[in-house]
């Protein structure tokens, strides 16, 4: 190999280790804001359920026993309404925020693409693969993560 085809495959070594680290860094600042989105709204709308079931089901009953044990002056029915519309407004807002980011498509295209790009890495390192073939790969897998 000639020192200037070695000194391309070190620049595109370095642009790829390069690219790999801002992968890496997006994807640890963004897999736990996704995991929390996912989880938050799952738990708002359970919370939800779980306000409604109890004078859906026990009726009077339940009214009556939740009444004695919350003694706030507002009717028992009135307070785990708010508490249900709350909740699900919360749910309803949680998901449209992990939707209108569009987080988890963004996430896999980098998880895919980092990837990718640890596999060209390695082509290219073992001499596997000289930089005239690598380079169009490159461009095109970084071509996938325009969000990165």
């Amino acid at each position: 190999m000639s020192e200037k085809q070695h000194d391309d495959v070190d620049i595109l070594l370095k642009k790829i280790k390069t690219k790999r680290q801002d992968l890496a860094d997006y994807l640890a600042r963004n897999e736990s804001r996704h995991s929390l989105l996912v989880n938050s709204s799952i738990v708002f709308g359970a919370l939800t359920a779980a306000a409604t079931v109890g004078p859906g089901v026990g009726g009077n009953g339940f009214i009556d026993t939740v009444k004695d044990v919350m003694p706030f002056g507002i009717p028992a029915w009135q307070l785990l309404c708010l508490l249900a519309a709350t909740l699900s407004v919360a749910a309803v807002i949680t998901n449209g925020m992990l939707k209108s980011q569009n987080l988890t498509v963004k996430i896999s295209s980098a998880r895919s693409c980092s990837s990718k790009l640890e596999g060209l890495e390695a082509l290219l390192e073992l001499r596997q693969m000289d930089v005239k073939q690598a380079a169009p790969l490159y461009t095109q897998y970084i071509s996938e993560v325009h969000h990165v």
